[in-house]
């Protein structure tokens, strides 16, 4: 089967919608060549269809926590590299910054929100830092984007959530570091933090 130069697909065992696809791009491809194109630039999204076409779908990563589990703070890491690798180093300057240490906070992935739901409800931490878009939509139960939930407190199950960036975000983009900061000094407001009694 040649669908990059323009050729029909026949084949029994591909779905009929399947075989649509594949016999249009490849008409698109020919097009495409016949005007002197070369090559096609990928959005995202049609580049990470191409990469995953066939290989199975893996089960989501199971939830993961690490700390005490009655940490006056909880944070949701939407990434999953909690302490690891320079997010993690930049993560701990984060704390340390709130008079934190990881010692003293209870940290979990995004994985699974009843698990998230039953600690948030039998521990009653005093607030919760959602670390990237993914934990915040998950407690927010939205699909708004981080810059439009970011920097303001929502209820989770009776406790106040602050959405902010995800530290791999700071390492990518330092000019977010002074929003997380202003974020972050809410919960330690928010908290008593501030007042250094931690």
């Amino acid at each position: 089967m040649d669908v990059f130069d323009g050729n029909t697909v026949q084949n029994s065992d591909c779905g009929h919608g399947v075989v649509q696809a594949l016999n249009a791009l490849g008409q698109f491809l020919k097009f495409q060549k016949s005007l002197g194109n070369q090559s096609i630039a990928l959005g995202r999204d049609a580049f990470h269809i191409l990469e995953t076409w066939g290989t199975p779908s893996w089960p989501p990563p199971p939830f993961a926590a690490q700390g005490p589990e009655d940490a006056r703070i909880v944070l949701v890491d939407s990434e999953e590299t909690f302490f690891k690798g320079p997010p993690g180093i930049l993560l701990v300057k984060m704390l340390s910054a709130m008079h934190l240490t990881p010692s003293k906070v209870y940290i979990c992935n995004a994985a699974d929100s009843a698990l998230l739901a039953r600690h948030i409800l039998t521990h009653k931490p005093l607030a919760v830092v959602g670390l990237g878009e993914k934990a915040c939509r998950m407690m927010k139960g939205s699909d708004d984007p981080l810059v439009k939930i970011r920097g303001h407190f929502f209820q989770y199950h009776g406790v106040p959530v602050m959405a902010t960036h995800h530290p791999s975000a700071l390492v990518q983009n330092p000019a977010l570091k002074r929003q997380t900061w202003d974020d972050l000094k809410q919960v330690m407001a928010c908290t008593g933090l501030d007042r250094h009694d931690s």
